[in-house]
């Protein structure tokens, strides 16, 4: 089993699969400027996805969200 093996084993039935939290999350827009509806977001290594449900609740932005696994 390699690193990657273990990380995923640790995080895979965690709601979140990484560090952080939705107030992380809402903190960090607060440092952009508003996403409009022509916004776009990717969100790489997203995971169950926790912090891809923040960021659709949170702003117009169309976001395209992809993990490997």
């Amino acid at each position: 089993m390699d690193l990657m093996d273990y990380v995923i084993e640790f995080h895979k039935d965690a709601e979140r699969q990484g560090p952080g939290n939705g107030e992380a999350t809402r903190k960090a827009l607060q440092y952009i400027p508003e996403l409009g509806k022509n916004a776009r977001i990717l969100d790489i290594g997203c995971g169950t996805g926790a912090q891809t449900m923040v960021l659709a609740k949170n702003t117009k932005a169309q976001i395209i969200a992809v993990d490997m696994l």
